[in-house]
């Protein structure tokens, strides 16, 4: 059976390095400058005990830890060497190991753009459609509540999430709104009654949980605490600094870089002496200030070079690369989202990421655009091709064909042609063909295209979800709502 990774598979990534190797290890020695003498706000006791018992400097008044570069090392070394990201079907598997790219949703936005350009509140079924197109899209590999249930109680709104995800969609899911220890309790019970047990679920994880840094220089409130929990059931975490230039890190990208690596060295630190050996993922997702407006600049240069950057700090410490993407300011589908979105997929990707998450998103991450998603596949299948690059051997190099043809022949029929002609890339959703064809069909923008292919894959057939799961599932959404968990 072909596996999903079979697809996103590179061969051989033809690398891009923003920072030179000088440059990764001065970041590296900065940053643990920063840490050894700065220090990091960590809010969790248990997080400061662990810590302080491997040799950190621990202010109990202001929980500010400061870690010695031996802490940070000895942390390191305990990471493991490969970390997969599992689906519900084994041929759904994501390893994350240099050799392939992925492309995910992500976002929790509060809004949704309809087709025709209005803007409302998001609900329970909006993570569900999208989780569906996911699903259906070959070049996206996993989902994620790329808007938030709103229409659903608070307390119990991250479960909504992930049950609209895995009733829609066998892939890998990523949980995105997570803040506490007390939610992953029972969202680990839902994974289990999928997965077949607590084993299972350590072995073949379903879910990963994206866990932000504070900038600068703190952890979340409740972060370490969730992070030990999902840590100790072998749940792949996202750790994901978002420093913002100008704002909550130095204008500078390099300084910036320093901020956000030192927040996910002390992240990774807590951890892996917690739970060595727990599966951590190098994320991020900085950003920029505009200092005119005062708005969140994701897709600026500056930005795009730290994701960069990040990219080869992972690479530097053995961590797989699974970094934030898309956040284009556009407000609909068009030019600046493309080439903003064309750019940042190039540049992680070639700078050596293994997952890129943020399909579908719009207005910098405040809107859904069921189209922008189906755009971002397409985008993808192009970028996935370029990333391959040009293999050179016997086979490619054709001299016998050459030779063969000579002077007066025709390649199109040629047995070598049919060969390798399947492995050309070719539009599903852009113009391949000529203007009359264009004008027959109506003269049909990208926006209408990628439209139009959303509403085939909702009016098809939703994927089926065993019944069974699906009442274990309700009762544990029920006792959530209903405060008896």
């Amino acid at each position: 059976m072909r596996r999903h990774a079979d697809d996103r598979a590179l061969a051989r990534r033809r690398g891009l390095r923003v920072l030179s190797q000088a440059d990764v290890e001065r970041v590296h020695e900065a940053s643990l400058d920063v840490l050894a003498k700065t220090g990091v706000v960590f809010f969790s006791q248990r997080a400061l005990d662990v810590l302080e018992e491997h040799g950190a400097a621990v202010d109990r008044e202001t929980t500010v830890a400061r870690l010695p570069a031996v802490t940070v090392e000895r942390a390191l070394a305990a990471l493991p060497a490969q970390v997969t990201l599992a689906g519900r079907l084994p041929e759904l598997d994501l390893p994350l190991d240099e050799q392939h790219a992925y492309l995910a949703s992500d976002g929790c936005a509060p809004f949704v753009r309809e087709t025709d350009g209005s803007v409302r509140p998001s609900a329970k079924r909006d993570v569900y459609d999208a989780a569906r197109l996911v699903d259906a899209l070959p070049n996206l590999s996993a989902a994620s509540a790329v808007v938030a249930a709103q229409d659903c109680a608070p307390e119990a709104r991250t479960l909504h999430e992930f049950d609209a995800c895995v009733r829609a969609s066998a892939k890998h899911a990523v949980v995105v709104s997570m803040k506490d220890a007390r939610e992953a309790r029972p969202l680990l019970r839902m994974a289990e009654i999928l997965a077949g047990g607590a084993a299972e679920l350590r072995r073949r994880p379903l879910f990963s949980v994206i866990l932000g840094t504070v900038a600068p220089l703190h952890q979340e409130r409740f972060g370490m605490d969730l992070a030990f929990e999902l840590a100790a059931a072998g749940i792949p975490i996202f750790l994901y600094p978002m420093p913002i230039l100008g704002a909550t890190a130095p204008v500078t990208p390099a300084g910036a870089a320093v901020v956000g690596n030192a927040e996910l060295l002390a992240a990774v630190t807590a951890v892996q002496l917690a739970v060595p050996g727990a599966p951590l993922i190098h994320a991020g997702g900085p950003a920029a200030l505009d200092m005119r407006s005062g708005g969140y600049a994701a897709n600026v240069p500056e930005a795009l070079l730290l994701r960069a950057g990040q990219a080869q700090m992972a690479r530097f410490y053995g961590l797989p690369a699974g970094l934030g993407w898309g956040g284009t300011k556009a407000m609909q589908p068009g030019a600046q989202a493309a080439y903003e979105n064309a750019l940042g997929l190039l540049l992680e990707f070639l700078a050596g990421a293994d997952l890129l998450f943020g399909a579908g998103l719009l207005d910098s991450v405040q809107q859904l655009s069921l189209e922008e998603l189906v755009i971002a596949d397409e985008h993808f299948g192009l970028v996935t091709r370029l990333l391959r690059g040009v293999t050179v051997d016997e086979d490619e190099l054709a001299l016998d064909v050459i030779a063969r043809i000579g002077h007066g022949g025709d390649y199109l029929f040629d047995a070598h042609t049919r060969a390798h002609v399947r492995e050309l890339w070719r539009a599903r959703l852009g113009e391949s063909g000529t203007l009359e064809q264009w004008r027959a069909a109506g003269a049909p923008s990208l926006e209408s295209s990628a439209a139009r292919r959303a509403r085939e894959i909702l009016a098809a057939p939703p994927p089926e979800f065993p019944s069974d799961l699906g009442r274990a599932l309700d009762e544990i959404l029920a006792a959530a709502e209903a405060g008896t968990l």
